[in-house]
């Protein structure tokens, strides 16, 4: 039997969200004054009974260590004394993080806030808004001490695993768990004691002058008729609350202002308000509480029986990153780049007091960018309005900053080795594996910085010469000797030139260098592929688009040829008809409103390489000024590497764009990971959060009766298992076939995710097979580090 709600524990903090409801620049002060503002709330009710007092709950570590930066030292004394004193709360949580987060960046960020949790010793994390969580969050939390999770989810394109408001176990792969309490949004707590929301508009600017917060007794009026209105309002909720199946006797719900609601005000008018209900002595009682003390009363009541959820929260807001393709691809570059860095300088021996302060800088940023923030409320509606720009601009400088400083600290690294050498005065490279597992893939070079002629690269121990392939570029200016190639691609204005030579290398071990010669040979002796030994290709007679590919090992069609796609081909999708917009808002996405197209194969060339058979076509849609797409089929690794570059035009319409990968395995698994932890799709993913619009970072690794195989994304970190779905909110999900298709890029999100702008995109996908019941992993990385070095030959080689 229900028992009877007896006290109801009220949470007042201020959603974070850096940007959205103003700059980001703005919101991050705005925030940071917050907390002085509940300080002096909570010393004006110091004197009122405790279940009255003021308190405030610090949503994120972040606002808090910019508080503790700027704050005085006696206001630092303030805030610890109040900590102390149970009137404020400091939780776990940086910020509300999307499944993007990647745990290398992770556990070096938290590394660095450690003096903030031996401090505070939060033992609550709280997520809001963002709808998932990824698995490997439970580890990482219980590893600094964090018993307890609390989030109001946001259920707009997704849903929750279990009805709100509920508290279950949630439990990882290892068998680790969290007290999860599940409630119905981070400002639910207005709607339980008012009939109608007092803000008015969407979501003003604060300086605009014609909107205010809430003062005096325009929301929870501590008069006694609308206390006792607010009592009936309450009463039937609850009532609803309990015939649903609420089981204990004390349950929480947060509060955010009604100015903003996101990043809003503390709420004094609270203090009265419960403060007036309680000496009515009104059933249920009201606790002004933070969450720490609403888990110390619940805990008492929960059951040895309490229901255990296993498995990730998949996000099926992270459809709303694939609006900014192009960003995320660079953020996913420097995440790959800084776990490199962090191998490279114990391999090399590099590390400095400089270095480790710009590596604590590079996580710090590469984790802030996976936070759930993405742009202002109306970036859609107003796509060029000064609130959507500037909020893309601030928030993406953090993408931009990061990538570019991963790069600085490779080449601090590089510069201070022994090995390196300015290439203005040697003729030799050196390549270096800074991974911890083998890699085959390619040494570049810059072909400007080259000052003499070379067309291939000698091995200095082997002998074994490797020819250089080029890759031309837009670039400004003329170089003597250059070799231009004018070509009339939209988006690169100067013609292009050589860029960059590169040869391929095949499995290169963990931390092993090899130094070669760069040399210039008359007529070297080299074949070119014109078959590889582990695929055979099926084309389509009519475009010469690939149509299958035999694993010959296996003798194994890779592709399911009824799928009703080929694979690697673009899929469009757009919701049709009058008001597409209204009817994404309005989750009317059946498909009889969406309309899928394919580009138009106009043009395929059989093009030479001495590493890969390689074709490539050019294609045509009406979203793109021109689309290429290139398949490389290695000769003596099996693997296959597909890069598609497509110069997009201005979508101001929704648009989604899917990789198709129907691939044919009987009795398929398919696993990927999340903040480290391996995740099996369908088993290890929570109810009603299942199937569609998953975080898969590097990429998805199949194990069937017939193949293993594993497809990596390092651009595009989304994927959808199955078909091709949305807003389906499937109960549970296994997939039942092969078929994978990678998001490329979609603008569906109504509110502050932008349309997609005119860029160049350039998606890389890798598959690589081997036989059934082997571990094939995605390759979240075949980078090398190649550089300009000394002559002499390290005793590793």
């Amino acid at each position: 039997m229900n028992k009877k709600i007896e006290e109801i524990h009220l949470i007042n903090l201020s959603h974070t969200d850096f940007g959205y409801t103003d700059l980001p620049s703005s919101a991050w002060d705005y925030l940071v004054k917050n907390i002085s503002l509940a300080m002096d709330y909570c010393e004006e009710t110091k004197n009122y009974p405790f279940e009255a007092q003021f308190k405030w709950t610090v949503e994120s570590i972040w606002v808090l260590e910019q508080f503790l930066n700027q704050a005085s030292t006696d206001d630092i004394l303030r805030f610890d004394q109040l900590v102390s004193d149970g009137l404020i709360e400091v939780t776990a949580m940086p910020g509300n993080m999307s499944c993007l987060v990647g745990a290398y960046e992770w556990e070096n960020e938290l590394d660095r806030l450690s003096f903030i949790y031996e401090k505070y010793k939060p033992c609550v994390a709280i997520q809001n808004d963002v709808n998932g969580i990824p698995l490997g969050m439970i580890g990482s939390l219980q590893k600094r001490n964090v018993k307890y999770m609390v989030t109001g989810s946001n259920p707009y394109s997704g849903d929750i695993p279990v009805p709100a408001s509920s508290v279950f176990w949630w439990k990882n792969n290892e068998n680790q768990r969290i007290l999860f309490y599940l409630g119905e949004g981070y400002a639910e707590a207005y709607d339980y004691f008012h009939e109608k929301e007092w803000r008015r508009g969407p979501v003003p600017n604060r300086y605009d002058l014609w909107f205010n917060p809430p003062t005096g007794n325009e929301i929870f009026s501590s008069d006694k008729k609308d206390v006792l209105a607010s009592f009936d309002i309450l009463k039937s909720k609850l009532e609803k609350l309990i015939r649903q199946g609420y089981l204990y006797s004390v349950m929480q719900m947060s509060f955010s202002n009604q100015w903003f609601i996101d990043n809003d005000l503390p709420c004094r008018q609270l203090s009265e308000f419960i403060k007036a209900w309680n000496e009515l002595e009104l059933q249920p009682k009201l606790v002004f509480s933070t969450p720490a003390h609403f888990f110390e009363k619940v805990s008492g009541e929960i059951s040895p029986q309490l229901k255990t959820i296993h498995g990730e929260w998949c996000d099926w807001w992270a459809d709303g990153i694939a609006a900014s393709p192009s960003e995320v691809a660079i953020l996913q570059a420097a995440k790959r780049r800084n776990v490199d860095i962090g191998n490279a300088i114990k391999l090399m021996d590099a590390s400095t007091p400089s270095l480790t302060k710009q590596i604590t800088e590079l996580n710090h940023d590469l984790t802030f960018a996976s936070e759930h923030t993405w742009g202002a409320y109306d970036s859609v509606a107003r796509p060029y309005g000064e609130r959507t720009k500037g909020n893309h601009g601030q928030k993406f400088d953090y993408f931009y900053r990061a990538d570019e400083n991963s790069k600085r600290i490779k080449a601090e690294i590089i510069r201070n080795s022994e090995s390196y050498k300015p290439f203005s005065r040697t003729r030799t490279i050196e390549v270096l594996n800074p991974g911890l597992k083998t890699r085959s893939g390619w040494a570049e070079i810059s072909a400007q910085g080259l000052r003499f002629k070379a067309n291939g690269a000698m091995d200095i121990n082997t002998g074994q010469f490797y020819p250089f392939e080029e890759t031309l570029a837009s670039e400004w200016g003329t170089l003597e000797g250059s070799s231009l190639t004018p070509q009339d691609i939209p988006n690169d204005v100067w013609p292009f030139r050589p860029a960059q030579y590169r040869f391929h290398i095949e499995n290169l071990h963990p931390g092993q260098k090899r130094k070669f010669e760069l040399v210039q040979i008359d007529k070297p002796s080299v074949r070119r592929v014109h078959q590889s030994q582990f695929f055979d290709l099926v084309t389509e007679p009519k475009t010469g688009a690939i149509k299958n590919v035999i694993y010959k090992p296996l003798n194994k069609s890779l592709f399911d040829e009824n799928s009703g796609y080929l694979p690697g081909q673009l899929v469009l999708e757009r919701p049709h008809g009058d008001y597409s917009r209204n009817a994404i808002a309005e989750r009317k996405l059946e498909q009889e409103n969406l309309k899928e197209t394919v580009p138009e194969v106009v043009e395929k060339l059989n093009l030479d390489s001495k590493y890969a058979i390689r074709f490539k076509t050019v294609q045509k849609e009406r979203f793109a000024k021109r689309i290429e797409q290139q398949w490389d089929f290695f000769d003596h690794i099996p693997r296959i590497e597909i890069t598609t570059t497509i110069w997009m035009k201005e979508n101001l319409d929704p648009i989604a764009g899917y990789f198709a990968f129907p691939f044919d395995i009987k009795s398929p698994k398919a696993f990927y990971h999340s903040l480290g932890a391996l995740v099996q799709v369908g088993t290890d993913q929570m109810p009603n959060t299942c199937g569609e619009y998953n975080t898969i970072q590097n990429g998805v690794s199949y194990q069937g009766v017939d193949i293993s195989l594993a497809i990596s994304t390092p651009d595009s970190p989304l994927g959808i298992f199955d078909s091709i779905v949305r807003g389906k909110k499937r109960t549970t999900f296994i997939p039942q076939t092969g078929h994978f298709y990678n998001i490329a890029f979609q603008n569906y999100w109504i509110t502050n995710f932008s349309v997609l702008y005119p860029t160049k995109l350039v998606i890389r996908h890798i598959i690589e097979c081997d036989a059934p019941g082997t571990n094939v992993l995605p390759t979240a990385n075949n980078e090398f580090w190649t550089y300009p070095a000394n002559e002499k030959l390290n005793q590793s080689n």
